[in-house]
């Protein structure tokens, strides 16, 4: 369906505009890194003591997973029960499915208190379910990419523009790292609506030192631990959320909690327990998954990968979706895969065929395979003879993510 504001506006209206009763709000756009932020804020804000809403997409295995309510992830019953409410006073009119969870989301965190309720945008931005909001105490812009360019145009100008229309008059805004013509419209968007705006590079910043990272601002020096999720550009995240942070008044202990007490699945997550763990599996090495899907995750994962390599054999195993750029995403990684794997991503009817993923990856050089199964393309890797300690990654979509952490339990 199209994107637009109408009908979740009509069905909340019905329900008594429940999102204009809940606890100050901390909203976050962006094409990467939005969950992560969400997750460093909301053990930063824990960690002070506050109880904290928050509604994120997509799940991995369970719906529920969407809301929680004041840091608890909604009961089945529970969400059951908001979710026929919302459909029935709907009465049948036209709506999606993502408007229909955001409305139940509303509805939860209006009903239970708590001190702050942190929304992060599904898709784009301006014509998003979560742009009812009025008037957010924060609003978080993360960075910007190419990524759903049948919604949201195709280039980074169009996409900046979807994203930066969750920026209201009169509000607080944090800007992280950009690509330089997206900060260009996310500034002028700042100025036109008369925004309090905190930008990464001018106004704060950061530098890894060996387990420390330095957050620094023109005023202020904090030596903090290095984030728990895995990855440099993680050390970005951390810090976007860092500056968030210590607007919502936030004490040092609290920002160190945040980057060390922070839960976030499927980003760069390793998996040392469960059916699909190196030692259930007999690999000697180490087994990581990650959701990653476009040209800067590629990017932000080959990072990682450089560091990872220099020990290891370097193996992927792909799944993605077919509205999804693989060679963008695989160029800057193909130069540190020894093998990939390509797989289908299991009851995803819109996922590449594996044959057309070892097409385009062999195009670039990549020594690559087909394997019927994720579970098959685990035993491949299990038995391929290596000298080297094995680093495995599964990667390519969220949904492949979540199927794998289904079958693990």
């Amino acid at each position: 369906m199209d994107l637009n504001k109408i009908r979740i506006s009509n069905l909340l209206k019905k329900l008594g505009n429940p999102h204009l009763n809940i606890p100050p709000v901390i909203h976050v756009a962006g094409t990467n890194g939005k969950g992560s932020t969400v997750a460093y804020i909301k053990a930063g804000l824990e960690s002070k003591g506050d109880r904290v809403h928050v509604f994120t997409s997509p799940h991995l295995i369970n719906i529920t997973e969407r809301i929680q309510i004041a840091g608890k992830i909604i009961s089945k019953k529970y969400f059951e029960f908001l979710l026929a409410e919302c459909i029935k006073i709907n009465d049948g009119e036209e709506l999606s499915f993502f408007e229909l969870i955001t409305a139940v989301a509303f509805l939860a965190f209006s009903r239970n208190k708590a001190e702050w309720t942190i929304l992060e945008v599904g898709l784009g931005g301006r014509l998003d379910s979560t742009n009812v909001i009025r008037s957010p105490h924060l609003s978080i812009i993360t960075p910007i990419a190419m990524d759903h360019q049948e919604f949201l145009g195709s280039n980074i100008k169009k996409i900046a523009l979807e994203k930066g229309g969750i920026i209201k008059e009169n509000s607080n805004l944090i800007i992280s790292k950009q690509p330089s013509l997206a900060l260009k419209v996310l500034k002028k968007i700042s100025k036109n609506q008369n925004c309090d705006v905190t930008i990464y590079g001018r106004d704060f910043k950061n530098k890894k030192k060996n387990k420390t990272f330095l957050y620094s601002t023109n005023e202020k020096k904090i030596v903090l631990p290095l984030p728990l999720l895995k990855g440099s550009h993680q050390i970005d995240n951390a810090t976007v959320a860092i500056t968030a942070l210590r607007k919502l008044k936030c004490r040092k202990k609290n920002l160190i909690d945040a980057v060390t007490n922070v839960y976030w699945p499927g980003r760069l997550q390793k998996i040392e327990n469960g059916k699909f763990s190196p030692k259930n599996l007999g690999i000697y090495g180490k087994i990581f998954i990650d959701g990653g899907h476009n040209g800067s995750a590629g990017v932000a994962l080959s990072k990682w990968i450089k560091i990872q390599k220099k020990e290891s054999k370097f193996y992927i195993i792909i799944g993605m979706m077919k509205n999804k750029n693989i060679e963008e995403f695989l160029k800057p990684l193909n130069s540190y895969i020894n093998k990939l794997v390509a797989i289908n991503i299991p009851l995803e009817k819109n996922s590449y065929e594996p044959d057309e993923i070892l097409n385009r990856s062999k195009k670039l050089g990549i020594s690559s395979k087909v394997s019927e199964s994720l579970e098959k393309a685990l035993k491949f890797v299990s038995k391929d003879n290596s000298s080297k300690p094995k680093t495995v990654l599964i990667t390519g979509s969220l949904y492949l993510i979540g199927y794998f952490l289904e079958k693990n339990n």
